[in-house]
């Protein structure tokens, strides 16, 4: 369960037999909010931390299937109820579960251990639909639980919490003008 505006958490069915276990991870059918164009499977060593990002247009379904992610998320957008709150939610691989992520909710991946996680998307992904702070931002109101993360280049030289939220502002202006 999230607290916040528009956060979906869905846990799969699972079957179990003497073989193992199908876990179903994705119905068109689900109130997820989501219809996936793409999929990426994504591996990631210990201590890594992905994003912090948030998206304009395109929502997120994501699942861990080996290991373990907290996942960080704070709302920046203007009109949401939860606007400025924060939460961390964990998923690991034995929990069969997915959470969809709407645009405006800022998120970062934290993976004490080696993990692997699948991200649906519902645009395909686009470089400029994907802005980005440094995971350490005070605004965020997330207190990660290391102070010195494996990041990517991109990550190490993301801008800070107040350019990701003018930007993403100055984006959503110009995604309501275009749909007009």
């Amino acid at each position: 369960m999230s607290r916040l505006s528009g956060v979906t958490v869905t846990a799969f069915e699972c079957h179990k037999d003497d073989r193992g276990d199908l876990k179903e991870i994705f119905r068109d059918t689900w109130p997820t909010g989501i219809k996936p164009v793409q999929w990426n499977w994504v591996s990631s060593n210990a201590d890594a931390l992905r994003g912090v990002q948030v998206h304009v247009q395109h929502l997120d379904y994501l699942m861990c299937i080996s290991g373990e992610m907290l996942l960080g998320l704070s709302d920046i957008r203007p009109d949401s109820a939860t606007k400025g709150q924060s939460e961390f939610i964990t998923l690991r691989e034995k929990e069969a579960r997915a959470i969809t992520i709407p645009p405006g909710v800022a998120h970062g991946l934290y993976f004490a251990a080696p993990s692997q996680i699948l991200f649906g998307f519902s645009h395909h992904w686009n470089k400029l639909d994907e802005l980005r702070c440094r995971w350490n931002e005070p605004e965020l109101g997330l207190d990660w639980p290391t102070r010195a993360p494996k990041l990517s280049p991109r990550d190490e030289d993301a801008g800070t919490y107040q350019q990701m939220v003018d930007a993403y502002l100055k984006r959503q202006l110009v995604v309501r003008h275009t749909l007009s």
